[in-house]
C-alpha cells in the first residue's frame, strides 16, 4: 500500500496540505487549530526523569490531535516552574521528543505539534542563555549584531526541540507608563522594522519561525494601562505602528500574535480589517496568526458564549488559540450555523502549511542535546554594546583608587533577576554579578561600599527609606560631591548610587 500523498517530501505543500485535509474529521481540523494546555502540565518529573501525564494524553485524545503546545520548556515565577520540577538543557530534547514521539504514533493521522517557546531575549527555559532585554538590543544601532544573537537564541531553542519563539518586537514605547517597555526596541518605528527584520534573519537561519507580538498598537493602550483599548486613527496605525510589523512580515515571519487591545472598537484578535484585509489581502501574508493567551475569553461578552466568541475571532483571520475555552467550541459553532466549515479548512491549512515548511512531518525529533556554543558570547557583546552613558564628568568612572566611601541603594542593586529583565528563566546559584557585586569589585581596596534596600519593588512600605536617606548622607562629607543615579523618589524603585571622593 502506497504512502498518502502528505507523507511525499517531494510534493509541494500546497498538494500535500489539501491532501491532508481532506482525510480529517471536522474535530481533528478543530483540535490543529487549538493550543490551550499550558505545556509545563503536560509532563511531570519521576525518579528517573520525566513523563508525559494523563492530562496531556486526554488533551491529545480529545482531538485525536494538538496544533500546538505552548511553554513545554518554560520557567518562571509565574509559570512555577524551577530547578526543582522543571526541564533543564540536558533533558529538554528527550522531553520534546517524547511528546512528538506521542503526537506521530499515537493519533490517526500522526501530525507533529508546533512547539511554541517564548523567546522575548533568549529562551525562557532553564539553562537558557539570557540576552539583553530589547530596549538594551535597539540602544546597540546594531541590527548585524542582533540578527547574529538571534541566531544563536534560535539554534539553542531548535536544539531544545523547539519550533516556533514568540518574540516581542512590533510595539513601541509610547506611554513610559506601559508596564512593558523593556519588550520596545524603542519609540521610532524605523528602528523597531529593522531589528525586527534582524530578529527575524537571524531566527530563520536556525530553521526556527518566528511569531511576531503584537499586532497591534499595543504600546499605545490608553493610561499605560496592558490590554487597554487604544485611540489611534488609521493614519497613526500606518505610520507609526504597522513599520515593524510589515518589515518583519517581508522578512519572512512565520506568524504575528493579535494584541489585546482595541482597535476603532474591535479587539485585534476580532478584527477583520487587521488580520484579514491589511495582513492578508493587502501585505500578501500567508502565515499564521496566534491569539494572545485567554484574549478569546474576553470576546464572549462581546458575542454571547465561547462558541460564537470562537466563530467571530476565526471569521475575522485569527488561526491558532491560546489557552482559551472558546477555538475548542468550534465544531459547536459550525453545527450552529456560526462559522462555514469551509473557514475552518482556511486557517488548518495555515497551520498545517507552517508545520510542512519547517519540516516536522521528515524531522519530528530534536534528538540534538548538544547546545550551540558563542550564544553567550554575543550576549555579553550586545550587553556591552547597550550601554548608554548619559553623563561623565571625567572623574567619577571609572571607580578610582581616590574614593573612600560609595553608598548603594535601592531593592533592584542587590538583585540578579531584578537586572536581567522579565520574561527570565530561574538562574542557578551563582549565575550573573549583582550592582552591588560589581561595585564591590571595582572599587579600590579600602573603599567603604554599603547597602540599603530602602524600599520593595512594590507596595506602599516606605520604612526603609530613612535609613537608605541616612546611608547617602553619611558618604558625603562637606565639600565633597556626591552622585546619584536612578530615580531616588518613593514612586520609581530604582537603583541609587552615592559615590563620594
Amino acid at each position: 500500500m502506497s504512502e498518502p500523498l502528505y507523507r511525499d517530501p517531494a510534493a509541494p505543500v500546497r498538494e500535500r496540505v489539501r491532501d491532508l485535509l481532506g482525510r480529517m474529521t471536522l474535530t481533528e481540523k478543530v483540535g490543529q487549530l487549538n493550543q490551550r494546555m499550558y505545556g509545563w502540565h503536560a509532563y511531570e518529573r519521576t525518579g528517573s526523569g520525566h513523563r508525559l501525564t494523563d492530562a496531556f494524553r486526554s488533551e491529545v485524545a480529545a482531538y485525536d490531535g494538538m496544533g500546538a503546545l505552548y511553554g513545554l520548556q518554560r520557567a518562571d515565577p509565574w509559570s512555577g516552574v524551577t530547578f526543582a520540577d522543571g526541564i533543564t538543557a540536558a533533558n529538554a530534547a528527550g522531553v520534546a521528543d517524547a511528546v512528538q514521539r506521542h503526537m506521530v504514533e499515537q493519533t490517526r493521522l500522526g501530525i507533529p505539534v508546533l512547539l511554541v517557546e517564548e523567546v522575548p531575549h533568549g529562551h525562557q527555559a532553564l539553562d537558557g542563555t539570557v540576552l539583553p532585554v530589547n530596549l538594551a538590543v535597539g540602544s546597540t544601532w546594531d541590527p548585524d549584531l542582533y540578527e547574529e544573537a538571534a541566531a544563536a537564541a534560535g539554534a539553542e531553542l531548535r536544539a531544545r526541540g523547539g519550533h516556533l519563539a514568540l518574540v516581542s518586537a512590533l510595539d513601541l514605547v509610547r506611554d513610559p507608563r506601559w508596564g512593558r517597555a523593556e519588550e520596545c526596541f524603542g519609540e521610532d518605528p524605523y528602528l523597531a522594522a529593522r531589528f525586527t527584520e534582524a530578529l527575524v534573519r537571524g531566527m530563520r537561519r536556525a530553521g526556527v519561525g518566528v511569531v511576531l507580538k503584537h499586532f497591534a498598537g499595543q504600546g499605545s493602550s490608553v493610561g499605560g494601562r496592558n490590554s487597554a483599548a487604544t485611540e489611534l486613527g488609521v493614519r497613526e496605525l500606518h505610520e507609526i505602528h504597522l513599520a515593524a510589523a510589515r518589515a518583519g512580515v517581508r522578512a519572512g515571519a512565520a506568524g504575528v500574535m493579535a494584541a489585546y487591545n482595541e482597535f476603532d472598537g474591535l479587539p485585534c484578535a476580532a478584527s477583520r480589517y487587521l488580520l484579514t484585509e491589511l495582513l492578508r489581502e493587502r501585505w500578501g501574508f500567508d502565515g499564521i496568526v496566534m491569539a494572545d493567551g485567554g484574549a478569546l475569553d474576553r470576546l464572549t461578552r462581546l458575542a454571547g458564549d465561547p462558541a460564537a466568541a470562537g466563530a467571530l475571532a476565526l471569521a475575522a483571520g485569527t488561526d491558532l488559540s491560546l489557552w482559551d475555552g472558546c477555538f475548542p467550541r468550534l465544531g459547536e459553532a459550525v453545527e450552529r450555523g456560526l462559522v462555514a466549515e469551509a473557514t475552518v479548512d482556511s486557517a488548518v491549512e495555515r497551520v498545517l502549511a507552517l508545520k510542512f515548511r519547517l519540516g516536522l512531518f521528515e524531522r519530528p525529533y530534536a534528538e540534538r542535546p548538544e547546545q550551540p556554543s558563542g550564544v553567550r558570547e554575543l550576549s555579553e557583546r550586545s550587553a556591552r554594546e547597550s550601554i548608554v552613558l548619559l553623563e561623565h564628568d571625567g572623574v567619577t568612572l571609572p571607580l578610582g583608587f581616590s574614593l573612600r566611601r560609595i553608598a548603594v541603594m535601592g531593592p533592584g542593586a542587590d538583585s540578579v533577576p531584578g537586572q536581567i529583565g522579565d520574561y527570565t528563566a530561574p538562574q542557578r546559584p551563582g549565575s550573573g554579578v549583582t550592582v552591588l557585586d560589581g561595585i564591590r569589585a571595582g572599587a579600590a581596596p579600602g573603599a567603604e561600599v554599603t547597602y540599603a534596600r530602602g524600599c520593595e519593588l512594590v507596595g506602599g512600605d516606605l520604612s526603609g527609606v530613612p535609613e537608605a536617606v541616612a546611608l547617602a548622607a553619611s558618604a558625603v562629607e562637606p565639600g565633597e560631591f556626591s552622585i546619584e543615579t536612578g530615580p531616588s523618589s518613593d514612586r520609581t524603585r530604582g537603583t541609587a548610587l552615592t559615590v563620594t571622593r
